[in-house]
C-alpha cells in the first residue's frame, strides 16, 4: 500500500476548467457589486447629503455624491477583491481539477487494460469516494482475472494430458468444472450487446 505524501506544484492542472470557473467567478463579483450600487441607488434616490470633500462643502442627491465616491474606489474593490477570488477560485478548484486530472490518467490505463494502477488523492481533495469505488473495482477485476488465468492454465495442462492421463474422464470432468467457474465468473458481469 502506497502511502506517501505528496504535493501538487502546478495549480493549473486543467486551465480550460479552471480558468472558466474563475473568470466566471470574477464575473459574479463584478455584477454583484454593480447590482449593489444600483439598488443603493435606487433606494436613496429622494434623499439629499452634505459631504464635505477637500475642503470644500458639496450639497446633493445621495446616489449622485455616494456613487461618484463608489466608482471613484470602485476600482480598488475590484482589484482587491478580483485578486481575492482569483486566489480563491483558483484553490477550490484545484481540488477539484487534480482529482479528475487522476481520474482521467487512471480511466486511460484501464482502457489500456492496466487495472493494476491505484488512485491516491491528497487528504483535502474532492471525490474520493469515486477514487475508493474505482480502486475497490479494480482489485475485484483483477481477482476475477486472475482466476480466469488460472483456470485456463489448468484446462490448458489438462487438455495437453488428456491422451496421457490413465483417467480420461477425470481430466475432461475437471476441464468442464474449470470452464464453468470461468462462466460463473464471467455471468457476474453484464457486458455490452453483441449488436454494438
Amino acid at each position: 500500500m502506497n502511502t506517501r505524501k505528496f504535493k501538487r506544484r502546478n495549480y493549473f492542472i486543467n486551465k480550460e476548467f479552471q480558468g472558466k470557473t474563475i473568470f466566471n467567478y470574477f464575473l459574479l463579483v463584478l455584477a454583484g457589486s454593480i447590482l449593489f450600487s444600483l439598488i443603493f441607488s435606487f433606494f436613496s434616490s429622494n434623499t439629499l447629503s452634505i459631504v464635505y470633500d477637500n475642503y470644500h462643502l458639496k450639497l446633493g442627491t445621495t446616489p449622485e455624491i455616494l456613487m461618484d465616491k463608489i466608482f471613484s474606489t470602485q476600482w480598488i474593490f475590484i482589484v482587491v477583491g478580483g485578486a481575492f477570488v482569483i486566489l480563491t477560485t483558483l484553490f477550490l478548484t484545484h481540488r477539484v481539477a487534480g482529482p479528475f486530472y487522476r481520474f482521467e490518467k487512471s480511466l486511460e490505463e484501464m482502457l489500456g487494460k492496466d487495472v493494476s494502477g491505484k488512485i491516491t488523492l491528497r487528504k483535502k481533495d474532492e471525490g474520493k469516494e469515486l477514487a475508493d469505488k474505482i480502486n475497490r473495482f479494480n482489485v475485484v477485476l483483477s481477482d476475477d482475472l486472475d482466476r480466469l488465468t488460472q483456470l485456463n492454465k489448468e484446462a490448458a495442462a489438462l487438455a495437453s494430458d488428456i491422451e496421457k492421463a490413465d483417467d480420461p474422464a477425470s481430466a475432461s470432468r475437471k476441464i468442464r468444472e474449470n470452464a464453468r467457474e470461468a462462466a460463473d465468473i464471467l455471468e457476474e458481469y453484464t457486458l455490452t450487446p453483441d449488436d454494438r
